[in-house]
């Protein structure tokens, strides 16, 4: 295989986050009935929290059974296990991968250093951050 190249999982990534930002803020467009009610900002903010669960969870799933989000599927960049080349499953790809990170980037002090020194890892040989390496999976290419 092929490690994906550096740029393909930064525009993933910015595909990811690009699409999300127009789910959250259109709920003020697509709900005009709530403009003038006493409950709009509730309403509102129900709506993009709920728009926002939808496509996380959508994320999700293809990152579980496919290995790829939506941005990761546009650049042509697939996660796999660097045992067997095969798909890692949600326990991987999601809790060892995403929101372990996550939960370590928080921590004060710590966080930001890990944050930054995982960012900094792609540019090794193999091109494997540090949530990589944690849960035994590459970044590859899916097409040439």
């Amino acid at each position: 295989m092929i490690p994906a190249e550096r740029l393909d999982r930064l525009w993933a990534s910015l595909i990811d986050r690009a699409i999300l930002l127009p789910l959250v803020f259109g709920a003020a467009i697509f709900i005009p009935a709530m403009k003038d009610s006493p409950g709009m900002a509730f309403g509102l903010i129900a709506v993009s929290v709920l728009v926002v669960l939808a496509y996380a969870g959508y994320q999700i799933y293809l990152l579980s059974t496919q290995g790829q989000t939506i941005g990761k599927r546009i650049m042509g960049v697939r996660i796999i296990l660097v045992k067997d080349e095969t798909n890692g499953g949600f326990v991987v790809n999601v809790l060892l991968r995403g929101v372990l990170t996550a939960a370590i980037s928080v921590i004060p002090f710590v966080g930001v250093l890990y944050a930054l020194t995982d960012i900094c890892f792609i540019f090794r040989e193999d091109r494997r951050c540090i949530h990589d390496h944690i849960a035994g999976t590459w970044a590859v290419r899916t097409r040439r």
